[in-house]
């Protein structure tokens, strides 16, 4: 009785337990997620900014705009040309690859609303500030 009971249970453990690998490999689950995500790195995520909630825009020329993102980062918009629609504008937002999500580096488009409707202006790079380039810009001399 004792043996039929001993192979029993040792076929419910072995039964339960996981297959390995010959080799002795293990499965690497965060390499996998980063090899197959169709999401955006972490360290990427943090520079990307949501295009609809802007809590600040400076314009500085004609062709570089500042956007303050709503926590608070910096970002600098080169402008692919001159964007007139900017002038009478009520609300700003910008978009990236028909996305709301911009990161730096990649071309995006700001959305001009105006009282006469929405005018669309292209821009060539988007960066976000170092802490120091955003103090250096908050004590630039004003002419």
């Amino acid at each position: 009785m004792k043996p039929l009971l001993f192979a029993a249970v040792a076929a419910a453990t072995l039964s339960a337990v996981p297959a390995l690998a010959d080799n002795g490999q293990r499965f690497d689950y965060a390499a996998q997620a980063a090899a197959y995500s169709n999401t955006t790195p972490r360290d990427n995520a943090r520079q990307c900014f949501n295009g609809q909630f802007i809590s600040g825009v400076n314009r500085s020329g004609a062709d570089t705009l500042y956007v303050q993102a709503d926590k608070g980062a910096i970002y600098r918009l080169r402008l692919a040309g001159d964007c007139s629609a900017l002038d009478a504008a009520r609300k700003l937002t910008v978009r990236s690859n028909g996305s709301d999500i911009v990161c730096p580096g990649e071309a995006a488009q700001t959305v001009a609303w105006t009282p006469t409707g929405s005018r669309r202006c292209e821009v060539d790079d988007v960066h976000r500030l170092t802490a120091r380039e955003a103090t250096a810009l908050s004590t630039a001399v004003r002419r």
